[in-house]
Protein backbone atom coordinates (compact mmCIF):
# COMPACT_ATOMS: atom_id res chain seq x y z
CA UNK A 1 0.00 0.00 0.00
CA UNK A 2 1.32 3.53 -0.84
CA UNK A 3 1.58 6.35 1.52
CA UNK A 4 0.00 9.51 1.13
CA UNK A 5 1.73 12.57 -0.59
CA UNK A 6 3.95 14.41 1.90
CA UNK A 7 4.47 10.89 4.45
CA UNK A 8 8.01 11.04 3.34
CA UNK A 9 9.15 8.48 5.65
CA UNK A 10 6.85 5.83 4.98
CA UNK A 11 7.56 5.90 1.20
CA UNK A 12 9.57 3.27 -0.18
CA UNK A 13 12.73 3.66 -2.15
CA UNK A 14 14.13 0.93 -4.73
CA UNK A 15 17.22 -1.09 -2.86
CA UNK A 16 18.69 -1.03 -6.33
CA UNK A 17 18.29 3.03 -6.75
CA UNK A 18 19.64 3.45 -3.03
CA UNK A 19 23.52 3.02 -2.80
CA UNK A 20 23.69 5.58 -5.63
CA UNK A 21 21.85 8.42 -4.05
CA UNK A 22 23.10 11.76 -3.04
CA UNK A 23 22.74 12.29 0.26
CA UNK A 24 22.37 16.59 1.82
CA UNK A 25 20.55 17.57 4.85
CA UNK A 26 17.76 16.32 6.64
CA UNK A 27 18.15 12.83 5.59
CA UNK A 28 18.28 9.93 8.01
CA UNK A 29 20.83 6.92 7.42
CA UNK A 30 21.00 3.67 8.70
CA UNK A 31 25.11 3.15 8.92
CA UNK A 32 25.98 -0.62 9.73
CA UNK A 33 29.62 -1.59 10.80
CA UNK A 34 29.48 -5.33 10.15
CA UNK A 35 30.10 -7.36 13.61
CA UNK A 36 30.17 -4.06 15.29
CA UNK A 37 26.69 -3.14 16.80
CA UNK A 38 28.08 -0.49 18.84
CA UNK A 39 29.12 1.19 16.06
CA UNK A 40 26.44 0.80 13.92
CA UNK A 41 23.49 3.78 13.91
CA UNK A 42 20.66 5.51 12.39
CA UNK A 43 21.53 8.95 12.68
CA UNK A 44 20.31 11.94 10.98
CA UNK A 45 22.20 14.63 8.62
CA UNK A 46 22.26 18.08 10.33
CA UNK A 47 21.35 21.18 8.26
CA UNK A 48 25.73 21.53 7.82
CA UNK A 49 25.53 18.27 6.10
CA UNK A 50 27.01 16.46 8.73
CA UNK A 51 26.16 13.17 9.64
CA UNK A 52 27.98 12.35 13.42
CA UNK A 53 28.62 9.00 14.23
CA UNK A 54 29.76 6.88 17.32
CA UNK A 55 33.72 7.11 18.11
CA UNK A 56 34.93 8.88 14.75
CA UNK A 57 32.31 11.82 15.09
CA UNK A 58 31.27 14.03 12.72
CA UNK A 59 31.54 13.62 9.18
CA UNK A 60 30.59 16.30 6.03
CA UNK A 61 28.70 14.02 4.07
CA UNK A 62 26.29 16.86 1.59
CA UNK A 63 26.54 15.43 -2.31
CA UNK A 64 28.14 12.04 -1.18
CA UNK A 65 26.49 9.06 -2.57
CA UNK A 66 25.84 6.15 0.53
CA UNK A 67 28.36 4.24 -1.26
CA UNK A 68 31.06 7.39 -0.98
CA UNK A 69 29.89 7.43 2.61
CA UNK A 70 30.78 4.11 3.63
CA UNK A 71 34.40 4.30 2.30
CA UNK A 72 34.43 7.27 3.74
CA UNK A 73 33.67 6.15 7.51
CA UNK A 74 35.46 2.41 6.77
CA UNK A 75 38.44 4.93 6.40
CA UNK A 76 37.78 7.02 9.53
CA UNK A 77 37.63 3.64 11.37
CA UNK A 78 40.59 2.60 10.10
CA UNK A 79 42.87 5.85 10.70
CA UNK A 80 41.60 5.92 14.07
CA UNK A 81 42.45 2.64 14.46
CA UNK A 82 39.65 1.14 15.85
CA UNK A 83 39.21 -1.62 13.54
CA UNK A 84 41.85 -3.29 10.89
CA UNK A 85 39.69 -3.51 8.33
CA UNK A 86 35.84 -2.13 8.47
CA UNK A 87 33.05 -3.70 6.62
CA UNK A 88 30.89 -0.72 5.94
CA UNK A 89 27.32 0.05 4.62
CA UNK A 90 24.90 2.65 4.72
CA UNK A 91 21.34 3.01 3.58
CA UNK A 92 18.74 5.65 3.51
CA UNK A 93 15.83 5.57 5.31
CA UNK A 94 14.63 9.16 5.02
CA UNK A 95 15.06 11.16 1.97
CA UNK A 96 14.45 14.40 2.31
CA UNK A 97 17.03 16.41 0.79
CA UNK A 98 16.06 15.36 -2.91
CA UNK A 99 12.78 15.88 -4.10
CA UNK A 100 10.50 16.36 -6.92
CA UNK A 101 6.46 17.71 -7.26
CA UNK A 102 3.96 16.37 -9.56
CA UNK A 103 0.79 18.62 -9.81
CA UNK A 104 -2.12 18.68 -11.87
CA UNK A 105 -4.06 15.45 -13.54
CA UNK A 106 -2.17 12.35 -12.15
CA UNK A 107 -3.66 10.15 -9.10
CA UNK A 108 -1.33 11.05 -6.19
CA UNK A 109 -0.49 14.51 -6.56
CA UNK A 110 2.24 15.57 -4.32
CA UNK A 111 6.19 15.80 -3.46
CA UNK A 112 8.24 12.99 -3.62
CA UNK A 113 11.84 11.68 -3.46
CA UNK A 114 14.58 11.08 -5.58
CA UNK A 115 15.97 7.85 -4.97
CA UNK A 116 19.27 8.08 -7.12
CA UNK A 117 17.70 8.42 -10.35
CA UNK A 118 14.58 9.20 -11.25
CA UNK A 119 12.85 10.32 -14.79
CA UNK A 120 9.66 11.90 -15.50
CA UNK A 121 7.54 8.60 -17.17
CA UNK A 122 8.89 7.10 -13.45
CA UNK A 123 7.53 9.79 -11.09
CA UNK A 124 4.16 9.66 -13.31
CA UNK A 125 3.97 5.64 -12.21
CA UNK A 126 5.33 6.37 -8.94
CA UNK A 127 2.36 9.50 -8.37
CA UNK A 128 -0.45 6.43 -9.74
CA UNK A 129 -0.52 6.99 -13.32
CA UNK A 130 -2.66 10.46 -15.26
CA UNK A 131 -6.74 10.83 -14.67
CA UNK A 132 -9.43 10.40 -17.30
CA UNK A 133 -8.87 14.19 -17.61
CA UNK A 134 -5.00 14.49 -18.46
CA UNK A 135 -4.37 15.86 -21.43
CA UNK A 136 -0.99 14.29 -23.57
CA UNK A 137 1.23 17.30 -22.94
CA UNK A 138 3.29 17.94 -19.53
CA UNK A 139 5.12 20.63 -18.40
CA UNK A 140 8.32 20.30 -16.52
CA UNK A 141 9.38 23.49 -14.80
CA UNK A 142 12.91 23.48 -13.51
CA UNK A 143 15.02 26.25 -11.51
CA UNK A 144 17.67 27.61 -13.82
CA UNK A 145 20.36 29.66 -12.65
CA UNK A 146 21.95 31.96 -15.36
CA UNK A 147 25.67 32.38 -14.42
CA UNK A 148 26.41 34.95 -16.68
CA UNK A 149 25.23 37.60 -14.34
CA UNK A 150 26.86 38.46 -10.64
CA UNK A 151 25.46 36.13 -8.09
CA UNK A 152 23.31 33.96 -10.53
CA UNK A 153 19.68 34.80 -11.82
CA UNK A 154 17.15 32.17 -11.01
CA UNK A 155 14.55 31.85 -13.79
CA UNK A 156 12.19 29.13 -14.58
CA UNK A 157 12.98 26.64 -17.72
CA UNK A 158 9.59 25.38 -18.87
CA UNK A 159 10.15 22.14 -21.51
CA UNK A 160 7.01 21.01 -22.71
CA UNK A 161 6.72 16.87 -23.20
CA UNK A 162 3.94 15.14 -25.65
CA UNK A 163 2.57 12.09 -24.04
CA UNK A 164 1.27 9.13 -26.30
CA UNK A 165 1.94 8.08 -30.17
CA UNK A 166 2.64 11.13 -32.45
CA UNK A 167 4.52 12.24 -34.87
CA UNK A 168 6.09 15.35 -32.98
CA UNK A 169 6.84 12.63 -29.80
CA UNK A 170 10.36 12.55 -28.61
CA UNK A 171 11.31 9.52 -26.46
CA UNK A 172 14.19 11.36 -24.55
CA UNK A 173 12.37 14.09 -22.67
CA UNK A 174 10.36 11.07 -20.68
CA UNK A 175 13.58 9.92 -20.06
CA UNK A 176 14.84 12.74 -18.82
CA UNK A 177 16.55 12.56 -15.44
CA UNK A 178 14.77 14.56 -12.88
CA UNK A 179 16.46 17.16 -10.28
CA UNK A 180 16.02 18.76 -7.08
CA UNK A 181 13.41 21.07 -6.76
CA UNK A 182 11.69 20.13 -10.15
CA UNK A 183 7.92 20.01 -11.07
CA UNK A 184 6.50 18.40 -13.47
CA UNK A 185 2.74 19.67 -14.36
CA UNK A 186 0.22 17.66 -16.21
CA UNK A 187 -2.16 19.82 -17.91
CA UNK A 188 -6.26 19.28 -18.10
CA UNK A 189 -7.25 18.17 -21.20
CA UNK A 190 -8.02 20.80 -23.74
CA UNK A 191 -11.90 20.50 -24.89
CA UNK A 192 -13.79 21.78 -27.76
CA UNK A 193 -17.57 21.71 -28.25
CA UNK A 194 -19.87 21.32 -30.72
CA UNK A 195 -23.77 22.37 -31.28
CA UNK A 196 -26.72 22.38 -33.28
CA UNK A 197 -27.50 19.89 -35.92
CA UNK A 198 -25.34 17.12 -35.38
CA UNK A 199 -26.59 13.90 -33.45
CA UNK A 200 -23.95 14.01 -30.23
CA UNK A 201 -23.79 17.91 -29.19
CA UNK A 202 -21.66 18.45 -26.79
CA UNK A 203 -17.78 19.05 -25.36
CA UNK A 204 -14.84 16.49 -26.93
CA UNK A 205 -10.93 16.29 -26.32
CA UNK A 206 -8.69 17.92 -28.64
CA UNK A 207 -7.07 15.59 -30.74
CA UNK A 208 -3.67 16.47 -33.27
CA UNK A 209 -4.82 18.40 -36.87
CA UNK A 210 -8.34 18.70 -35.57
CA UNK A 211 -10.32 20.12 -37.98
CA UNK A 212 -14.37 20.76 -38.93
CA UNK A 213 -14.93 17.25 -40.63
CA UNK A 214 -13.31 15.62 -37.44
CA UNK A 215 -15.00 18.04 -34.88
CA UNK A 216 -18.62 16.58 -36.43
CA UNK A 217 -17.29 13.22 -36.56
CA UNK A 218 -16.88 12.92 -33.10
CA UNK A 219 -20.16 14.95 -32.97
CA UNK A 220 -22.03 11.54 -34.04
CA UNK A 221 -22.39 13.09 -37.88
CA UNK A 222 -24.59 15.70 -39.03
CA UNK A 223 -28.33 15.50 -39.00
CA UNK A 224 -30.79 15.54 -41.78
CA UNK A 225 -31.78 19.09 -41.16
CA UNK A 226 -27.72 20.02 -41.49
CA UNK A 227 -26.74 22.53 -43.86
CA UNK A 228 -22.43 22.08 -44.98
CA UNK A 229 -22.32 25.52 -45.93
CA UNK A 230 -23.92 27.16 -42.97
CA UNK A 231 -21.28 25.85 -40.40
CA UNK A 232 -19.93 28.95 -38.10
CA UNK A 233 -16.90 28.56 -35.14
CA UNK A 234 -17.25 30.97 -32.09
CA UNK A 235 -14.00 31.85 -31.15
CA UNK A 236 -12.01 34.27 -28.30
CA UNK A 237 -9.94 36.18 -29.51
CA UNK A 238 -7.41 37.86 -27.46
CA UNK A 239 -8.58 41.54 -26.54
CA UNK A 240 -11.55 41.28 -29.19
CA UNK A 241 -13.92 38.99 -27.05
CA UNK A 242 -16.10 36.25 -29.15
CA UNK A 243 -16.13 36.31 -33.02
CA UNK A 244 -18.07 34.29 -35.51
CA UNK A 245 -16.43 32.84 -38.36
CA UNK A 246 -17.91 30.96 -41.14
CA UNK A 247 -15.90 27.59 -41.56
CA UNK A 248 -15.00 25.11 -43.99
CA UNK A 249 -14.90 21.36 -43.13
CA UNK A 250 -11.53 21.46 -43.98
CA UNK A 251 -11.02 24.70 -41.23
CA UNK A 252 -8.92 24.18 -38.32
CA UNK A 253 -10.60 23.80 -34.78
CA UNK A 254 -8.71 25.24 -31.88
CA UNK A 255 -8.77 24.62 -28.34
CA UNK A 256 -12.04 26.18 -26.92
CA UNK A 257 -13.59 26.61 -30.21
CA UNK A 258 -17.32 26.11 -30.56
CA UNK A 259 -18.25 24.76 -33.56
CA UNK A 260 -22.53 25.01 -34.50
CA UNK A 261 -24.26 23.61 -37.35
CA UNK A 262 -27.16 25.31 -38.76
CA UNK A 263 -30.09 23.63 -40.35
CA UNK A 264 -30.63 24.10 -44.01
CA UNK A 265 -32.95 26.99 -45.18
CA UNK A 266 -34.81 24.72 -47.20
Amino acid sequence: MSAPPGTLSTLALPSSAVTNTRVGSGDVLRVTVFGQPDLSAEVGVNDKGVLTLPLIGGIDVTGLTTSEISARVADALRKGQYLRNPEVSVEVIQLRSQMVSVLGEVSRPGRYPIPGHLSVLELLATAGGLTTQADQTVTLLRRKTDDSGIGGAESDVRIPILLGETKATARSPLDVELNNGDVVYVNKKKLFYIHGEVNRPGSYPMEQDMNVMRAISLGGGMTQRASQRRIYINREIPDKGVEEIKAKLTDPVLPGDVVYVNESLF
